[in-house]
């Protein structure tokens, strides 16, 4: 009896050092997806009043997709330091929180109407979308 109750003794005393270490070890934070980002080039087609009905549509969505603009209007200025660049519009990059959210943003049925919306006022050179690298925050 006195060997089964040592044997106990050690256990529960090992299993409460082993919980008090565990529950000090630093946590580790889940890696975030990298941010997404997205580069425009477009030429407006009108006055830049009637692309009010589509930034009231499409702006609420992507915000909640996490939009930040990065670089580009309103001056529109691009500097080409190699090869070609066509469009005198210049361009526009936004980051979004992932690529998921840019995707669900994108093709959601809010943005497929507002898209609509700019039909004859914008006309696409091109928009696409790149990974980031990394993400640090």
């Amino acid at each position: 009896m006195k060997s089964s109750l040592k044997y106990s003794f050690i256990v529960t005393v090992a299993m409460v050092i082993g919980y008090a270490v565990g529950s000090h070890q630093p946590k580790v934070a889940a890696a975030k997806e990298p941010y997404a980002y997205m580069v425009v080039s477009t030429k407006l087609l009108k006055d830049r009043s009637e692309l009010a009905a589509y930034s009231d549509k499409a702006g609420p969505l992507a915000r909640a997709a996490g939009i930040e603009v990065l670089a580009g209007r309103p001056d529109r200025t691009v500097t080409v330091f190699e090869g070609e660049w066509p469009y005198e519009e210049g361009i526009l990059i936004e980051r979004f929180d992932s690529m998921k959210a840019l995707n669900d943003f994108w093709y959601s049925d809010g943005y497929q109407e507002a898209k609509k919306m700019r039909e004859g006022i914008v006309k696409t050179n091109f928009i696409v979308a790149v990974n980031g690298i990394e993400r640090t925050d």
